[in-house]
């Protein structure tokens, strides 16, 4: 019985949605999330599906950077995306194309291997991710047709 799960995300925004998300993959894995570049969608095993628009001034991404191993995403799934460094703390710079430093500081990654940025929309945003010694960048764009999982940032 899925009701819990489902009455749970009443009048929940889209940023708790997400959390609640994350939390089901191990707690309810037959739950399917999904984040596109507006809105998080949860497909329930009965039929059922929620659906929550995204702030309008806010752009979600969940980044895996790798050392070794990663895959091809584009949407991403906290029911099911994983990645390969899990609960270990990074330092991130996000800098849009003006110079603005849109976050810096430390950051970890969740069990899934993830960690959750929340960007300024339309923007190229470049990402320094630091972890001991290791060092990967890459410019990702916040527009409405962009990915929302970054697998490919390599740390070296």
């Amino acid at each position: 019985d899925y009701n819990q799960y489902y009455d749970s995300l009443t009048g929940l925004d889209a940023k708790a949605a997400i959390t609640l998300g994350n939390d089901w993959k191990d707690l309810a894995p037959k739950i399917k999330t999904h984040v596109t570049p507006t809105e998080v969608i949860f497909e329930f095993p009965d039929g059922r599906t929620v659906k929550k628009n995204l702030p309008a001034d806010s752009f979600y991404v969940a980044i895996a950077p790798y050392i070794n191993n990663t895959h091809e995403c584009s949407q991403h799934y906290p029911s099911s995306c994983d990645g390969e460094i899990k609960v270990k703390s990074f330092n991130v710079k996000a800098t849009d194309e003006n110079d603005n430093i849109t976050f810096n500081g430390r950051i970890n990654t969740l069990k899934n291997g993830f960690f959750e940025l929340w960007l300024p929309r339309n923007k190229n945003v470049t990402l320094q991710i630091e972890y001991n010694s290791l060092i990967g960048t890459e410019t990702i764009s916040t527009n409405n047709d962009s990915r929302t999982c970054i697998t490919s940032i390599k740390l070296q």
